[in-house]
């Protein structure tokens, strides 16, 4: 697993969750997404993701398009990398 964050002003969070589709047609290596109201406006996400090169490939393929047509963005995700400790619930069985 593979963590970054981000914080943006929350119509620019909204704008581009929805070109790059993060939430409506998640990628495969995405394996969660969790944003919430920071206050002032703004927006803080965490999304974790299977690898490294996971976020590579959807830079490339969503990401890089997005930024040429709409130019860049007034904050950049900050990468943590891999965790030190995960807990997930486990799926109750049905």
């Amino acid at each position: 697993m593979f963590v970054e964050t981000i914080t943006a002003p929350r119509d620019e969070w909204e704008r581009w969750n929805e070109r790059i589709r993060l939430l409506t047609d998640p990628p495969e290596a995405l394996v969660a997404s969790i944003a919430w109201d920071a206050g002032d406006g703004k927006v803080t996400g965490v999304n974790v993701w299977d690898s490294a090169e996971a976020i590579g490939e959807f830079f490339v393929a969503r990401v890089h398009p997005t930024i040429q047509e709409l130019g860049e963005p007034s904050t950049k995700p900050m990468r943590h990398g891999p965790p030190v400790a995960v807990y997930l619930r486990p799926r109750p069985s049905v």
